[in-house]
């Protein structure tokens, strides 16, 4: 393996690994790195152009398969964990084939639906669905978090940006 491929890969373990920090109810890197390792990421990252639907499948797939693996992570935690690595190795690395960066999903959390509600209170459609319920937790199905990205995409046609770039809405760091 090359070294960017290397020091990129590992990088994006990492952030996985990190954004378990805050209320995820597993925490040792023992519990979560095999998990974030889990799904096969040669699906989405060989070859050539991959479609929306073929990449809603992998996701459905994957989350399905983290969550089979170890029932204590709701799946809302699943989506998670493979949306940061995602967001590291394909939006930030550009990694992955012809327009992977198009499919990808914003990691959902608290941070995100606090700007989606500050900039969005207004517009009804788009908060029923993104928060539909309001921590990660309660995404106890792959149906309520389809309903959460179907909000975000609604943001991402009226922001003509990609759906990952809903995340500059995410207000994490706010003091």
């Amino acid at each position: 393996m090359p070294q960017r491929e290397t020091i990129v890969k590992a990088f994006a373990e990492w952030t996985a690994f990190s954004a378990t920090r805050s209320g995820c109810p597993i925490k040792s890197k023992e519990d979560v790195y095999p998990l974030i390792r889990l799904p096969d990421y040669d699906r989405i990252f060989v070859g050539e152009q991959i479609t929306q639907d073929e990449f809603n499948k992998w996701h459905y797939d994957n989350t399905l398969r983290i969550r089979e693996e170890d029932d204590r992570l709701p799946i809302g935690w699943a989506t998670k964990l493979i949306n940061v690595y995602l967001k590291t190795r394909v939006y930030l690395a550009g990694e992955g084939r012809q327009d992977l960066i198009k499919c990808i999903h914003p990691p959902i959390d608290n941070g995100l639906w606090s700007g989606i509600r500050n900039e969005y209170q207004n517009n009804s459609v788009i908060i029923e669905k993104t928060h539909i319920v309001s921590r990660i937790k309660d995404i106890t199905t792959y149906d309520i978090y389809k309903k959460i990205i179907e909000g975000c995409r609604l943001i991402a046609q009226q922001r003509n940006c990609y759906l990952i770039e809903v995340e500059e809405l995410w207000q994490g760091t706010e003091i």
